[in-house]
């Protein structure tokens, strides 16, 4: 199926293939993402707020590049992502770990430790390691204490592999305050050299991450784009994810 999308694409471009397109990604594709992730996460947002970029770890670099400033304190969860947690010491952030228990992390534990943090990155849905899903509580919590002036960044990893009961509700479409960047990737439920993932941001961010998306390298290739979106749009995602639970 993605062979064939992709050749029709390759014998019907959608725009110019040999142009950048636009930064922020093939407009079909940002539609897709967010009628997907309303679907499925209950994420609110229009595709203006989708900036597709080379997966989750470059949505977390322009994140951390926008957001904070040397020194600006980030909790983490503990144990946590390795990899996000490299990321985020590139760009000399003040790391604080956090405890993760059953309910996830503890926000308690964290405002304890570092009231004034500037950013928290989550790993909510299926927390990486520890595969804990964060309670309502929990998430009702970390928004409260991010509404004072903190963001969070929440990566939904794994979230379209939860086998035991329906997902919770995303930590952005609980989030009243516009304090919520979603990440989310293709990479584990495609294939990870495809490269493809999205930003979801509040919309007073959009043009803010678009520049920074536009000045973080070439942007991903217009025929696998306009082929995701095929993919999405006519039903083969949704058929895959239920094939690969």
């Amino acid at each position: 199926v993605w062979a064939r999308l992709v050749a029709r694409h390759a014998r019907r471009p959608s725009g110019d293939p040999r142009a950048y397109g636009d930064p922020a990604g093939f407009r079909p594709l940002r539609e897709a993402v967010a009628a997907y992730v309303g679907f499925s996460r209950g994420v609110r947002c229009h595709a203006d707020q989708v900036i597709i970029v080379a997966g989750a770890k470059q949505g977390l670099e322009i994140t951390a590049s926008l957001l904070l400033n040397p020194g600006d304190v980030v909790w983490m969860e503990n144990p946590g992502y390795l990899r996000a947690r490299a990321v985020l010491a590139v760009w000399q952030a003040s790391i604080v770990d956090v405890p993760v228990d059953g309910e996830g992390l503890n926000v308690t534990a964290g405002e304890a430790l570092a009231p004034d943090a500037r950013l928290v990155y989550l790993t909510p849905s299926h927390q990486y390691p520890l595969g804990v899903t964060m309670s309502l509580a929990r998430r009702l919590a970390v928004l409260a204490w991010a509404s004072r002036g903190a963001w969070v960044v929440e990566d939904d990893y794994d979230s379209e592999f939860c086998y035991n009961a329906r997902p919770l509700a995303s930590l952005q479409g609980l989030d009243t305050a516009g304090r919520v960047i979603y990440l989310g990737t293709f990479s584990k439920v495609l294939f990870p050299g495809l490269r493809l993932g999205y930003v979801i941001v509040p919309p007073d961010l959009v043009d803010l991450f678009t520049a920074a998306r536009a000045m973080a390298g070439v942007h991903a290739s217009l025929l696998e784009q306009a082929a995701l979106a095929d993919f999405i749009i006519d039903g083969h995602f949704a058929r895959h994810i239920r094939r690969m639970r």
